[in-house]
C-alpha cells in the first residue's frame, strides 16, 4: 500500500509504530487547540511543523540586500581577491545567493596584479626561479635585466605591497624571508616618536585612543611576524642589504667610543648620531643643509662618450641631436652651472669641483644605552619587544610592550 502525502499542507506526518505494521493517518489537518483549553494531552498543545523549523536570523540581512545591488557588489569585488571573495560567500546563504547572480562579472573584475599584462620571457622566468631560493638574489640591485615575472599572474592571492601599495600577486611578490632574519628588520626610534601616540605614527593617522587590537590599527602597523611579509620585488629586493648596512652602523658606533686618543670625536653629539628610523617623517625632524658631490653629470657624460648609458640615466640634449658625433663634448646646461645651490670648491691637486647644497628634513638622533654598549648588543630592547620600533621592511611601526599593556588596560576598563 502507498501513502501519498501533500507536502504543501501543514499536516502531521504519518505515525509509524513498529516495523511491519501499517501506518495510521486519518488525512485530516492537524490543528492546535486554542489557548486556555485543555486537550487530551493534559493541556499541552502539540507543536506543528512550522514551530519546529529554526528561525532564519539572516532573513532581513542588510549586507545581503546591499550585495544584491550591482554597483555595490562590483565595487567590493574590485578591491578583493578570489580567496577573500570565497570567504565572503561563505558567511550566509543570502550573501551567497546575492553573489551567484553576478558570478561571471565578479570573477572578471576582481583584484588584478599590475604585471598581468606583462609578457613572459622564458629566459627571465628561468633566471628568476634559479635565484628565488637564494637570499643573495634579494640583495641584487640590478633591476633592469628582468621584469621579475616568474609565470602567469595568480588571481587567488592578490594584495597591495605593504610598503609602496602596488598590487601584486603571489607569483610577483618576493619569497618570504626566513623567520631567523625577522630580528634584523627593527629600527630604533627617537624619544619624540617613542612617546608619541601610536595612532600618530601610522598612515593615515588614527585617533590617539585607538587600541592596538582594533581592525584599523592592525591594518596600519607592522604584521611581518604574524601575517607574513608581502612586498613587491622592487621593494623587497634590497631589504637584506639595508639591514646589514644598518647593523654595520651600530657595530661601528659600539667599537669606537666618544673619545679616541684623548680627543673628542663628537660622535653622538648634535646631529652626528644615528637618525630616527622614520627619517624625514620623524616627529622631531629638523631642516638641515645637505652637501652632495656633483660628479654624477661627469660620470654620465663619460658613459655617453663610451657608447654605454646606464639604465637609470637619460640621454643628454646633445646626444639627442641628429648628426652630433659621440666624442663631441657636451655643452653644460644652465642647471649644471654654479649658482645658488651649486658651489664651486677646490679639491685635491687644485681640481675644481661643484657641490650641491640643499635643505632637507633629517630625523632626530636616537638614544644609545650604556648596557647595550657594554654587552655589545645591537637593538636589544627593540628585538625583545620591550621598546617601540620601526620596521625597515614595510616602513610601519612595531608596537612595544608598553603599547600592548596600555591597550589591554583600556579594553578591560571599558
Amino acid at each position: 500500500m502507498a501513502v501519498f502525502v501533500d507536502l504543501d499542507e501543514e499536516a502531521e506526518p504519518p505515525q509509524a509504530h513498529h516495523y511491519g505494521l501499517k501506518p495510521e493517518w486519518n488525512g485530516e489537518r492537524a490543528t492546535q487547540p486554542p489557548a486556555g483549553k485543555n486537550g487530551s494531552d493534559g493541556g499541552q498543545s502539540r507543536p506543528t511543523a512550522r514551530d519546529r523549523e529554526p528561525e532564519n536570523l539572516n532573513e532581513h540581512n542588510g549586507m545581503a540586500e546591499a550585495l544584491g545591488c550591482y554597483p555595490i557588489v562590483m565595487a567590493i569585488a574590485s578591491s578583493i581577491d578570489l580567496n577573500t571573495l570565497h570567504e565572503l560567500s561563505r558567511t550566509c546563504r543570502q550573501v551567497r545567493q546575492a553573489l551567484l547572480q553576478y558570478r561571471s562579472s565578479i570573477l572578471a573584475h576582481s583584484l588584478h596584479c599590475v604585471n598581468e599584462d606583462v609578457p613572459i620571457d622564458p629566459e627571465d622566468t628561468f633566471r628568476y626561479r634559479a635565484r628565488a631560493g637564494n637570499w643573495f638574489y634579494m640583495e641584487d640591485g640590478r633591476t633592469g635585466e628582468y621584469n621579475g615575472k616568474s609565470g602567469n599572474c595568480a588571481r587567488d592571492m592578490v594584495a597591495e605591497c605593504r610598503r609602496c601599495g602596488t598590487v601584486v600577486c603571489r607569483n610577483c611578490a618576493i619569497k618570504p624571508p626566513a623567520p631567523v632574519v625577522l630580528r634584523d628588520r627593527h629600527r630604533r626610534l627617537c624619544i619624540s616618536c617613542t612617546k608619541a601616540p601610536l595612532g600618530r605614527l601610522v598612515k593615515p593617522p588614527l585617533r590617539a585612543d585607538t587600541p592596538v587590537d582594533a581592525d584599523q590599527m592592525q591594518m596600519a602597523i607592522c604584521t611581518c611576524n604574524t601575517k607574513g611579509v608581502w612586498l613587491c620585488q622592487p621593494c623587497g629586493r634590497s631589504i637584506r642589504g639595508a639591514d646589514q648596512e644598518y647593523k654595520s652602523v651600530w657595530r661601528w658606533r659600539n667599537q669606537y667610543s666618544d673619545v679616541l686618543g684623548g680627543l673628542g670625536t663628537g660622535i653622538g653629539e648634535g646631529d652626528r648620531g644615528v637618525i630616527c628610523g622614520r627619517e624625514a617623517a620623524c616627529c622631531g625632524s629638523k631642516e638641515r643643509e645637505q652637501e652632495t658631490d656633483c660628479d654624477a653629470a661627469d660620470a654620465r657624460e663619460q658613459d655617453e662618450n663610451n657608447g654605454t648609458l646606464s639604465p637609470w640615466g637619460t640621454p643628454s640634449p646633445a646626444s639627442s641631436i641628429s648628426g652630433s658625433p659621440p666624442s663631441e663634448r657636451r655643452t653644460p646646461s644652465p642647471q649644471l652651472r654654479p649658482g645658488y645651490a651649486r658651489h664651486e670648491i677646490e679639491g685635491i691637486s687644485g681640481v675644481i669641483k661643484t657641490k650641491l647644497v640643499r635643505i632637507v628634513r633629517v630625523g632626530a638622533c636616537v638614544p644609545e644605552w650604556e648596557d647595550e654598549k657594554k654587552k655589545g648588543e645591537i637593538l636589544g630592547r627593540e628585538v625583545s619587544g620591550r621598546s617601540r620600533s620601526w620596521c625597515g621592511w614595510c616602513w610601519r611601526v612595531i608596537p612595544g610592550k608598553k603599547d600592548l599593556e596600555t591597550s589591554n588596560t583600556e579594553t578591560s576598563g571599558k
